[in-house]
């Protein structure tokens, strides 16, 4: 290679260096040591099924925080979502709630039910002074862009007087949706950028990977991300020896699905916090309030 090859080349080398460094979306790789070492595998969601959850038994394992599908769209409630709640509070965990958001649905509408959801069934059981945490999910063929998910955080936040927690899938580069998910992020205003980053970030992210890590993306307006959902109830748990098999969502008694595959009957969600335990009380605290304070 002559010298002005070599110049170009380099140029053209340095430039896609740059381009990655700005990309609006980020690769992050865990390995099997942080994990271990500097995560909190402590948090479970659970959505309708039917099935069997004992609370207390969860946390005589390190759960401490238990997510639960409240509503879905704009007309569906999960019916163990009361039920749980309640236990839960018994066992003393803390409590989270997400709402399944449809992209043909009013999204204000589907903020106001959600809200007055939450809101009803911690009156039935007299819990609006416990501090409850909103999470959005917004996945899959039924997502929202991301200027939509901001509005809808505001909304929440309207209401609770906190930012919720977003649970959002993001594809790897090349993968299908990828392009459109930059595109998203790219228009975005710096109003809408700072509402994301406020936040935080939950990532789905399990079983597709061998080794002993996982890469999953995070878009940069996070600056990191704040949960990882390791496993989750497609896969019923990963499909490798990734992680270790303390990290597999087997929760034994803990949890007993109705119906479904027999292998998988007392698998569950679980999640990392990436962050030490003060910091994560810090984040649960900054991101829940107590329905009496709502508006």
């Amino acid at each position: 290679m002559d010298s002005r090859a070599f110049f170009r080349f380099s140029l053209a080398a340095a430039a896609l260096l740059v381009l990655a460094a700005c990309a609006p979306i980020r690769a992050v790789t865990v390995s099997t040591h942080q994990a271990r070492t500097t995560l909190l595998n402590n948090t479970v969601d659970f959505g309708w099924d039917g099935g069997g959850v004992r609370c207390d038994l969860l946390r005589s394992m390190g759960v401490e925080l238990m997510i639960h599908r409240a509503t879905r769209g704009g007309s569906k409630t999960d019916s163990d979502y009361a039920p749980r709640e309640h236990a839960a509070r018994m066992a003393g965990l803390k409590w989270g709630a997400y709402h399944y958001v449809n992209r043909a649905g009013n999204l204000d509408a589907q903020i106001e039910r959600f809200v007055h959801t939450v809101a009803a069934t911690a009156a039935r059981h007299g819990t609006t002074a416990h501090p409850v945490m909103m999470v959005l999910d917004n996945e899959g063929r039924d997502r929202v862009s991301w200027q939509q998910t901001a509005y809808a955080a505001q909304r929440v936040r309207a209401h609770t007087g906190v930012w919720p927690l977003l649970y959002c899938s993001v594809p790897l580069h090349g993968m299908p949706g990828y392009a459109e998910q930059v595109r998203e992020i790219q228009a975005l205003t710096p109003a809408e950028r700072a509402v994301l980053r406020a936040c935080g970030l939950w990532i789905p992210r399990y079983g597709e990977q061998s080794g002993h890590h996982m890469t999953f993306s995070v878009p940069r307006v996070f600056g990191t991300w704040t949960f990882w959902q390791y496993c989750g109830d497609i896969s019923g748990h990963p499909k490798t020896a990734l992680l270790g098999p303390e990290f597999t969502g087997q929760v034994g008694g803990a949890y007993t699905r109705h119906g479904g595959r027999v292998t998988l009957r007392h698998f569950c969600d679980r999640s990392f916090f990436n962050g030490s335990r003060g910091e994560f009380e810090k984040f649960y605290r900054t991101h829940s309030s107590p329905v009496s304070a709502w508006r």
